[in-house]
């Protein structure tokens, strides 16, 4: 079962464990987890208010793979060029 489930949220809110990050991205939010005996994971969600306290559930998880952080720095640098122009 995927740690970014609110199931999961819901039996471990806060664990010394697993170091859980959510970053927001206009209207996407990036959860990042890095968790010591299943590795880095991260899921994406829109990002709209809370519904009964909880987060609407993934559009998408996986596992963090080599080289995503330079695809990530790629797209941010092509934001930063494009909001030149706004």
């Amino acid at each position: 079962m995927s740690a970014h489930s609110a199931r999961a949220i819901s039996r471990h809110p806060e664990t010394t464990r697993v170091q859980r990050r959510v970053f927001r991205l206009g209207h996407i939010e990036v959860e990042v987890i890095d968790h010591p005996d299943n590795g880095v994971t991260y899921g994406l969600r829109a990002a709209v208010p809370l519904v009964n306290g909880q987060r609407p559930p993934l559009l998408f998880s996986g596992h963090l793979e080599t080289g995503m952080g330079t695809q990530a720095r790629r797209l941010g640098h092509h934001f930063d060029q494009l909001e030149g122009r706004l």
